[in-house]
């Protein structure tokens, strides 16, 4: 079995989007359902960096056989993220200036410029003055991942030289550096100074979730241990260590030992039947368009005023559809120009 290619992380990402949108959903639009509570027990975002880890390292480790690996890396990388980014920021501002919220403040051009170019390279952290009175202050805030997540992109060349030259024991007291990181950003960051802030939406809490996937991919020894431990009770000793953890207040909802069971169950999930993703999904990936949409059209429905279970029932159907749009219209041609114009996946 070629893991790096039969899998089910396709369907792992649009639950992973999915439990993202509907969390938020939920809690911004006042819709109180305890059913959809169940959903904060699989964090999506964790889920997305290790899953993220692992086809990311996967995707240089291809492109270190091309004569320009980093050229070849980077421009792929690109033709993923920005195509859909970019669509899903021309239609955010048009449903701002369709709420008609433009016309109630004032927005100085050169705020406007610079929140657009932070948006559109590697700040989509940064949220300005002017849209903190339209929705819940924040027009796309579940953004900060992405900068996260290219700031993995630039850090991947230097984990794929760390993993062929470093021992294993450098490897995992890095990992436990990084673990430690994220606790105190969880327990002791309390986001107020700037530093703090920028901490936070640094590759530096978060790098271990990347790091495991990579490793996973690295050491696919790890898939066949855990391929090998039944899903019941891979199942119930996330639940047990949930559980007695879930407490704590951790970031994401997830702290480091409950995270190392929740990537059990997600390999369990991608390669039990890794057949699966493709049969259902024909190998369309949605995930994406549902993630980077989805605040932008819960902030819309917010600010005129539809709420409750219809705002939510809305949302997702809006959401969904900019997903479906951005997949054939945007995303799938940026990915066919990606295999015709370069070598390797």
């Amino acid at each position: 079995m070629n893991v790096s290619v039969t899998n089910n992380f396709d369907l792992i990402r649009l639950f992973a989007a999915s439990q993202v949108a509907i969390l938020h959903g939920a809690k911004h639009l006042g819709y109180d359902n305890d059913f959809l509570q169940i959903f904060s027990l699989f964090p999506g975002v964790p889920i997305f960096f290790f899953v993220s880890g692992f086809l990311i390292y996967g995707s240089y480790d291809k492109s270190s056989a091309n004569p320009k690996p980093i050229q070849n890396f980077f421009t792929k990388r690109i033709l993923r993220l920005y195509p859909a980014l970019l669509l899903c920021l021309i239609v955010s501002i048009l449903s701002v200036w369709h709420s008609g919220y433009f016309q109630t403040t004032d927005i100085k051009s050169l705020n406007f410029v610079s929140w657009f170019l932070a948006q559109s390279t590697f700040f989509q952290f940064y949220n300005p003055d002017f849209l903190r009175g339209y929705g819940v202050g924040v027009l796309n805030g579940s953004l900060w991942t992405i900068s996260v997540e290219i700031q993995f992109y630039m850090l991947t060349p230097l984990i794929f030289l760390a993993f062929k030259y470093w021992s294993r024991y450098i490897i995992y007291g890095l990992v436990l550096i990084f673990v430690f990181a994220n606790i105190l950003n969880t327990h002791l960051n309390e986001t107020e100074t700037m530093i703090e802030k920028l901490f936070t939406v640094s590759f530096i809490p978060w790098l271990y979730m990347f790091v495991l996937g990579a490793l996973c991919y690295k050491h696919q020894q790890i898939i066949a241990y855990v391929m090998k431990v039944p899903f019941f009770i891979t199942l119930s000793l996330f639940a047990i260590i949930y559980y007695y953890t879930r407490n704590l207040g951790w970031d994401n909802g997830i702290n480091p030992i409950a995270y190392i069971a929740l990537l059990a169950l997600v390999i369990k999930c991608a390669f039990t039947f890794p057949n699966l993703s493709d049969t259902i999904l024909k190998r369309n990936d949605f995930s994406y368009g549902i993630y980077i949409a989805h605040m932008p059209i819960i902030n819309y429905l917010l600010y005129i005023g539809i709420e409750g279970a219809l705002g939510f029932i809305y949302a997702m159907i809006l959401t969904i559809g900019f997903a479906i749009l951005s997949w054939y219209v945007i995303e799938k041609p940026s990915l066919k120009l990606k295999r015709n114009s370069l070598r390797g996946y």
